[in-house]
């Protein structure tokens, strides 16, 4: 491993805001791969664990480094139009050592156009090879 891990990032540390949208192609692509039929799906709803992938895009902003996904929480305040774009926020809430390992875990906010939530999502995350 080269560097400090996770980059050096600190408790407290923010990213964002960045943003991302989700074209309902993608969208589509998500809710198939998960074998998921629902009727969000027909309504054109994101998939909400695409938070997932969103907290790990906006994080690597500061910390630029591959990561393993070791957790994940994700609590869901609203359903969300695809092909929108949503904005990405978050800290660094803790950085802890388990087994020999470094783990840091983050909150994202991740929010529709208007600023509320869409999305809360709690990540955490080590290194490979650690």
């Amino acid at each position: 491993m080269q560097g400090p891990p996770f980059a050096g990032v600190v408790e407290g540390e923010r990213f964002g805001p960045v943003g991302f949208t989700v074209s309902p192609a993608a969208n589509q692509r998500y809710w198939a791969s998960a074998g998921a039929r629902h009727p969000l799906l027909a309504a054109g709803a994101l998939y909400p664990p695409i938070a997932a992938n969103l907290t790990i895009l906006a994080f690597q902003t500061i910390a630029p480094v591959p990561l393993l996904h070791a957790r994940q929480r994700l609590r869901a305040h609203r359903s969300g139009p695809a092909g929108v774009e949503l904005t990405v926020t978050g800290a660094v809430s803790e950085r802890y050592e388990r087994r020999d390992r470094e783990y840091v875990v983050v909150i994202a906010e991740i929010t529709l156009f208007d600023g509320d939530p869409l999305w809360t999502s709690v990540a955490t995350f080590c290194e490979p090879g650690a």
